[in-house]
């Protein structure tokens, strides 16, 4: 749904009791994409529709819609190149495709998370990375840029597992960054410097908790996912975490935890 305001669109559902397992804003786009699961899907657009107002739109075929153009973007000293179609980057940039699954890069968590990364990571120096939820892989990327040796990345999507491994592949980075289906189980033998976390709140309360299990001592976790009002409840979860860094924006938050 198109909207500018999703905090206010997502109390209202919270509010009817329709709460999204997975959400996700397109602030570029101002669209907010909503996941429920396919069991009682009617009842649930019903149960919206109480509390929202919907408008059709005239729908539109893949044929008529252009590709959309080549995009380059950098946060700090990362600089990442989005094809149209398969397009090869410059020398330095990330190639990054991001057609199905989440981290095109266009998304405040995203970039926080990037900012906080590259802040952090000359304090962490973490040659060990792990990334939790990797969509197309743009953090276990940029954590192999940055200099990690070693990066783990998870996803329990099996596409967005095949992209990343796409995007790996592209970037010449296979031998530093192995792309698995999974969750925090596919850590479970392993430890690491530095894990990172973009997620949904309802799946980070869950994990973040469990995440220093798989930390070396004086590791670090980077997590985001969250909005700025859910900062009391996600550091209900872990309340011996300290907060080394916090980024903030359009409503959004990332913290840089360490245990």
């Amino acid at each position: 749904m198109r909207t500018t305001d999703p905090e206010e669109v997502l109390a209202r559902i919270k509010k009817a009791g329709l709460s999204p397992p997975h959400r996700r804003y397109l602030s570029g786009e101002g669209l907010l994409v909503l996941g429920y699961p396919a069991e009682n899907l009617d009842e649930t657009l019903r149960g919206l529709s109480r509390v929202l107002s919907f408008e059709e739109v005239e729908e539109t075929g893949l044929a008529e819609t252009p590709l959309p153009e080549p995009e380059r973007f950098s946060v700090g000293p990362l600089r990442f190149f989005v094809p149209a179609e398969d397009e090869t980057p410059a020398p330095g940039e990330i190639y990054l495709r991001s057609t199905l699954s989440f981290g095109s890069g266009r998304h405040p968590t995203t970039r926080l998370c990037l900012r906080l990364l590259t802040e952090l990571f000359p304090e962490v120096a973490p040659e060990t990375v792990f990334d939790l939820g990797c969509g197309s892989g743009i953090l276990a990327l940029s954590a192999a840029r940055l200099g990690a040796q070693r990066v783990l990345a998870a996803d329990i999507d099996p596409r967005a597992v095949g992209e990343a491994r796409h995007n790996v592949e592209k970037n010449e980075l296979s031998g530093r960054i192995l792309v698995v289906r999974g969750s925090l189980d596919a850590a479970a033998l392993a430890r690491f410097d530095l894990v990172l976390a973009n997620l949904t709140i309802g799946t980070l309360s869950a994990l973040l908790p469990e995440i220093p299990g798989v930390l070396r001592p004086g590791g670090a976790v980077i997590v985001s996912g969250i909005s700025t009002g859910q900062r009391g409840e996600i550091l209900s979860t872990v309340p011996r975490a300290e907060v080394l860094r916090e980024e903030t924006e359009e409503g959004w938050l990332a913290l840089a935890l360490r245990f």
